[in-house]
């Protein structure tokens, strides 16, 4: 079962990610040849304040 947790540094409104989800899981379907009840999305939006990148924080 293919499981994938997609981390954002910042927000996506629901249509954006309605839209990753189902690109997604049309990739995984189509790459692992499993159906697409069996991809599970995980999306979590972190706050620039907790996400840092060459040690300055996004925030």
């Amino acid at each position: 079962m293919p499981y994938i947790n997609v981390k954002l540094a910042g927000s996506l409104n629901k249509d954006q990610k309605k839209e990753i989800a189902k690109e997604m899981t049309e990739l995984m379907e189509r790459v692992t040849s499993k159906p697409a009840s069996y991809t599970y999305i995980v999306f979590e939006e972190v706050k620039g304040e907790d996400w840092a990148i060459g040690g300055n924080l996004l925030g």
